[in-house]
């Protein structure tokens, strides 16, 4: 909701009321949160304000007003078969089989023979047989409709004949909650049930005008008066659940219109609850309807939404706050400022090509990042390099090979990593990258992403042409369209990229290996390249959705080349919940590895093991990164964290030396260079080294001149030296389950670390 017009109130409840949920929904922008009065007491209500008050997010106080409640009963559910005889008492008693309480208790003087009681939506309806002894406290129903009834359930009585029915405006709650609201500072009130501007009125007098008054449409007496309502007002509040029991449901839609075009014109704000999102209480997706329902909301002119039971109770608070906000952004993208019934509105979408053009035809429909909760792509949109149709003519064209690293480096162009990169870099983009680490457009990109060959084949090749490139097996796997060809002093790349041409340092050493032409230019990829673990190695774009179906909005990146210790652990799990992140992205490079790294088999299953036995469920999404260490220092940092923004993250973790090149940069530089680029569109989360206390039991986070005699250091080359020596790494070192997985493949005679264990 961050930079949205529309305000979001979101319900607090069992699933929620907590600070770490109440951080979450901050840190997503939410406007306000409340709880339901009709189901909370106030000390739950006094215990809320407090936890908002400590997050810092507004509060809204909300009344139960003058509705027919259910009282509490014996077992949670209770179920009257039809026929069953039940009397309805005002006594404060017990709900059974046999009777059932309603408040407040001077609703049953006003019943008639012949009334029907409706039920939490009409589970269970009763109809009055006798109220002979209602000045006793109760009367005889019977019933007509069997259910099942819970606690606290609403009711609406359908009199056999019209008539009115008197009910206070505040109950004796309503009067505490607004005493505790005017004490605490709380800026709104959200009444329940208003029925006329008298009730509005009273609220404020009651609250010394000291709070803007939320008027809430749900009965017919609010139908009825909706304009001395909507007059006395600061805003109103459409819950549909509770009108659609005193109207037909058919007639909601036009009710909702109504109401906010009448609105709109008084300059009055509304807000639209109930069922916006009710799928997700259980499913992590909404249903289309729900889509549709909200989206046509907010084109009626709705300036607000309020979720509910699916933040409350349901079991996808989070993914139900990043959806809304998805269907916020799409929403407000396509209205663009138009008014409800202002034909403004026919004129934008007429004009907006997703909206008018044949979906065959455009490419953007299939383009999950469009509208979506998740960080746009770098640069703004995913690139898709994958060829569309296989080509015909690939024999007629020059052939020119790939070496390992241009290969995998081929697959991610095409793929979307490197977005917006759309090929091998040209000079001009090369000299750009090297001299001002961006783009020539001023998109920040640190490192270079060439392809080279050698002269000979380089002086066959002419600007313009495609070329076919093939893999090891000399097959064509994808063609480039020559945009560019030139020389480039290895002396001055060297010294650009890593700050020295020394021939100690492997990045130099790898410069020095690659053909003395560069060719640039767009690709298009016909074949991905195949590993032992491919099936893992993801798109950006199967990644995205994935995330957009488990409802996440922020992600967490972690980049790692080793099994998983407890300081990684550590880590992401400390930075998962300090960020208020919805999910944590591990994602472990499994290109080519030098030796003595772990086999990327050996990762990928540590990591499932962890997903399995100790993660929090649906937390963690792994995939893998076929690439290669550039050996880059600060550049490949930044490098690592864009290529993790593409795949969705917001949020990426930065270690102390990260991608860390022996004595070449300091341990911070990696983390330092971030602060030079406050437009790169993803967060870093920085750590230090991470160590085990033995005193205090417990992992610290410090660097590493800071010495503690009683703290014990974890890295993944220690626990490989263990594994080599024929030793287990401890339990506060690494997990018993992930040391067992190595020593059991160094027994089956795996091969666990590359080069030979």
């Amino acid at each position: 909701m961050h930079n949205s017009k529309t305000r979001v109130i979101v319900t607090l409840g069992p699933a929620t009321l907590d600070e770490t949920s109440l951080r979450r929904f901050k840190a997503k922008g939410v406007d306000f949160v409340r709880v339901n009065m009709s189901h909370s007491s106030i000390e739950d209500l006094e215990n809320a304000i407090a936890l908002a008050k400590k997050v810092g997010i507004p509060f809204v106080i909300d009344t139960e007003g003058s509705q027919v409640r259910t009282g509490r009963l014996e077992k949670s559910v209770i179920r009257y078969p039809e026929n069953a005889q039940v009397r309805v008492t005002g006594e404060p008693v017990l709900g059974n089989e046999r009777q059932l309480c309603l408040r407040p208790s001077s609703i049953i003087e006003q019943l008639e023979p012949g009334d029907l009681i409706h039920v939490d939506f009409d589970t269970l309806v009763l109809r009055v047989t006798s109220v002979a002894t209602a000045r006793l406290g109760y009367v005889t129903t019977r019933v007509v409709t069997e259910g099942f009834v819970g606690n606290n359930k609403a009711v609406v009585i359908v009199p056999v004949l019209a008539r009115k029915f008197e009910i206070p405006p505040l109950s004796a709650k309503d009067e505490r909650s607004l005493e505790v609201g005017v004490r605490e500072g709380i800026g709104h009130v959200a009444v329940s049930f208003v029925r006329s501007a008298e009730t509005v009125e009273l609220v404020r007098q009651r609250t010394n005008g000291s709070m803007a008054v939320i008027s809430k449409v749900e009965c017919l007496d609010a139908l009825e008066r909706i304009d001395e309502i909507i007059e006395a007002s600061d805003y109103l509040l459409i819950d549909r659940g509770d009108m659609s029991k005193e109207i037909p449901i058919e007639r909601i839609p036009f009710t909702q219109k109504i109401i906010i075009a009448k609105a709109n014109r008084a300059n009055v704000g509304v807000f639209v609850a109930t069922n916006l999102l009710e799928t997700m209480i259980d499913s992590p997706r909404p249903t289309r309807a729900e889509v549709q329902d909200v989206v046509n909301t907010l084109a009626d002119g709705a300036s607000g939404l309020v979720l509910a039971a699916e933040t409350a109770i349901g079991r996808h608070p989070v993914a139900c706050v990043n959806m809304l906000d998805r269907l916020i952004r799409h929403a407000e993208t396509m209205l663009d400022g138009a008014a409800a019934g202002d034909s403004r509105l026919v004129e934008q979408l007429e004009r907006f090509p997703l909206a008018t053009v044949h979906p065959a035809t455009r490419g953007d429909l299939h383009d999950a990042t469009l509208s979506s909760a998740l960080v746009p792509p770098h640069g703004g949109h995913l690139v898709n390099g994958v060829a569309s149709h296989p080509r015909g003519d690939l024999d007629s064209l020059a052939r020119v090979p790939l070496d390992p690293n241009s290969r995998m480096d081929l697959d991610q162009i095409a793929i979307g990593t490197y977005s917006p990169l759309e090929g091998f870099m040209t000079e001009e983009q090369l000299r750009s990258v090297l001299d001002e680490m961006r783009l020539p457009d001023g998109t920040v990109w640190p490192v270079p992403i060439l392809f080279g060959t050698s002269a000979e084949i380089a002086e066959s090749l002419g600007i313009g042409d495609d070329i076919a490139l093939v893999d090891a097996f000399d097959q064509v796997v994808a063609v480039l369209h020559l945009a560019d060809k030139y020389r480039f002093d290895a002396d001055e790349l060297c010294q650009k990229m890593y700050g020295t041409s020394d021939e100690n340092h492997p990045g130099v050493r790898m410069a020095r290996r690659v053909g003395r032409v560069f060719l640039g230019g767009t690709v298009e990829l016909f074949a991905r390249r195949q590993s032992e673990v491919s099936q893992y190695d993801l798109s950006p774009r199967q990644v995205r959705r994935m995330f957009e179906e488990r409802g996440w909005a922020t992600v967490l990146g972690f980049h790692t080349r080793n099994v998983i210790h407890r300081a990684h652990e550590f880590i992401q799990m400390r930075a998962l919940e300090e960020e208020n992140c919805d999910g944590l992205f591990v994602h472990p490079v499994v290109g080519r590895r030098k030796r003595g790294d772990y086999h990327p088999r050996l990762v990928v299953r540590s990591y499932e093991r962890m997903i399995h036995h100790f993660y929090p469920s649906r937390r963690v999404v792994l995939a893998t990164f076929s690439t290669f260490s550039r050996y880059a220092g600060p550049r490949e940092a930044l490098f690592t964290a864009l290529c993790r923004k593409n795949f969705g993250c917001s949020h990426f973790i930065v270690g102390r030396d990260h991608t860390g090149v022996g004595d070449f940069y300091p341990p911070e530089a990696s983390q330092r260079i971030f602060d030079r680029f406050p437009d790169l569109g993803i967060t870093p989360v920085r750590f230090d080294e991470v160590y085990f206390s033995q005193r205090a039991n417990a992992y610290v986070v410090r660097t590493p001149d800071e010495e503690m005699a009683d703290e014990l250091s974890i890295s993944g080359t220690e626990a490989r030296s263990m594994f080599l020596q024929g030793e287990t790494p401890p339990g506060w070192f690494m997990r018993p389950e992930i040391s067992q997985l190595i020593v059991s493949a160094i027994e089956n005679g795996e091969e666990v670390f590359v080069g030979g264990n």
